[in-house]
């Protein structure tokens, strides 16, 4: 038999969720938290060219990262509209979730907000 006190709440183990929108929730997250991350990378390196603190016009650092965060976009916007598609939310919705990936730290919040609120229409 199980202590009630250890078991882990429905919120935090997705209980009560279908698997296929579980699934669909954390590979959002994640891809949120890997996009917002190069996004904000990607935003430094645009600063620091822009305040004239690298030696080049771009840093080759920099460029890998732009050119790794396109493409990871690409994964991302795929990971949102399954997302958006599986919770038949409006089109505002996935407007706000696709521009995650270009508004420096929008992911972060975005990520949280479409968490609690998918945890929160599933279970009650």
């Amino acid at each position: 038999m199980t202590d009630p006190a250890v078991e882990p709440t429905a919120e935090a183990s997705g209980a009560g969720m279908d698997p296929r929108l579980a699934g669909d929730v954390r590979r959002y997250k994640v891809m949120a938290i890997i996009t917002g991350t190069l996004l904000l990378t990607v935003f430094l390196g645009l600063i620091r060219y822009a305040f004239g603190l690298t030696d080049g016009p771009v840093d080759t650092f920099f460029t890998a990262v732009a050119i790794v965060h396109g493409w990871v976009f690409m994964v991302y916007l795929v990971t949102v509209v399954m997302l958006w598609m599986r919770m038949r939310w409006s089109i505002p919705r996935l407007i706000y979730m696709a521009a995650g990936g270009v508004v420096p730290t929008l992911s972060f919040f975005a990520e949280r907000r479409i968490a609690r609120e998918v945890a929160g229409s599933v279970n009650p």
